[in-house]
């Protein structure tokens, strides 16, 4: 019995590659690195969404009956699926979710996303640059390396204030959370972006794990021009708070 392609490995969070195809009827298997097409970037809520939509033919108004929502809430998701099969689509900044009190921090985000049609490409200290998008809810920004967080304007925003009350730098913790350091440690203390956004707003304790998500925000952050990435110098990545965004986010 076949079953859907795993996208993320259930223990570390990263991304999962095809090594390996087989033939059912003469059993030959072939090794190596295979790529999945673009369709295979859609989860299943999103595979099963679209297939109806082809049902109904398109229909937008058949879509509220058999989906409980609204016209407004159809469009986001058709939205969120183009962006990801490499389409591009405007949207009105009216239509954003930014629970941050229209902070420097959430403002710049958005006015970012939306000039680059609601897609662009996070910049990452090795290696290609990674693809993220406007969310379907517009409460924030999804990635193609961590499938199915929401990065959240609030805790992009709550990640600045953090840096600044630090002196405007902020250690980044992937490293330790990709290793399974424990939240509190020595590795992975709670000033660390990974450490703070786990146990303020993933739910996380101290003495839990926590994937590895602290490599997106502060990418996203480099690219919005709010901080700086920086590589570790000895003791682990880290952030800077570009200088005029210092007084924006203090308490």
């Amino acid at each position: 019995m076949s079953t859907n392609i795993l996208k993320k490995c259930p223990a570390c969070g990263s991304d999962l590659i095809i090594t390996e195809l087989s033939c059912q009827n003469c059993g030959i298997k072939i090794n190596g690195n295979f790529a999945v097409n673009e369709l295979a970037e859609l989860n299943s809520d999103e595979w099963k969404f679209i297939k109806q939509f082809l049902l109904v033919e398109g229909n937008i108004s058949k879509m509220e009956i058999d989906y409980n929502i609204s016209k407004r809430d159809i469009r986001s998701l058709l939205n969120t699926i183009n962006l990801k099969l490499g389409g591009k689509n405007m949207i009105d900044r009216h239509e954003l979710a930014s629970t941050a009190n229209g902070s420097k921090v959430i403002q710049t985000l958005q006015e970012k996303i939306i000039e680059c049609g609601g897609q662009a490409l996070m910049p990452v200290l090795k290696g290609e640059p990674v693809p993220f998008w406007l969310s379907s809810t517009k409460g924030g920004l999804e990635s193609k390396g961590l499938r199915g967080v929401v990065l959240e304007w609030r805790i992009f925003d709550a990640i600045v204030k953090k840096a600044i009350s630090l002196g405007g730098k902020m250690y980044r913790g992937d490293s330790a959370a990709q290793s399974g350091a424990k939240i509190g440690s020595d590795d992975l203390p709670l000033d660390t972006i990974d450490g703070f956004i786990a146990t303020e707003f993933y739910g996380a304790h101290i003495g839990d794990t926590t994937l590895r998500r602290s490599t997106y925000y502060a990418g996203i952050l480099d690219w919005a021009g709010i901080a700086r990435n920086h590589r570790s110098q000895g003791q682990g990545g880290f952030i800077t708070i570009a200088p005029e965004f210092m007084n924006e986010n203090s308490d």
